[in-house]
């Protein structure tokens, strides 16, 4: 992947506007593909791994099944993006 930054805030700013709501990782792996972004699977991943560590966003499991994951912007994350220093 060429622009990780790019793709990173690509990713916090589809949590943004669902915020307080999180999104399924299909959800927000299909908004990255509809923006022009190419990419692998690991890739995507290491960036949410990556974000969540940085603590601007938070990965959940479902209850029910380990699978089905889902993300939700974190406060830290909600303020990054107000912030405008990104």
């Amino acid at each position: 992947m060429n622009n990780i930054l790019l793709f990173r805030r690509a990713i916090l700013l589809q949590l943004d506007v669902a915020y307080p709501v999180s999104l399924s990782l299909e959800t927000i792996s299909m908004g990255l593909k509809i923006s022009g972004f190419n990419f692998e699977e690991k890739d995507f991943l290491s960036s949410l791994y990556y974000l969540s560590e940085k603590g601007l966003l938070d990965l959940q499991c479902s209850q029910i099944s380990a699978e089905h994951k889902r993300a939700k912007l974190t406060a830290k994350g909600k303020e990054y993006i107000e912030s405008g220093d990104f």
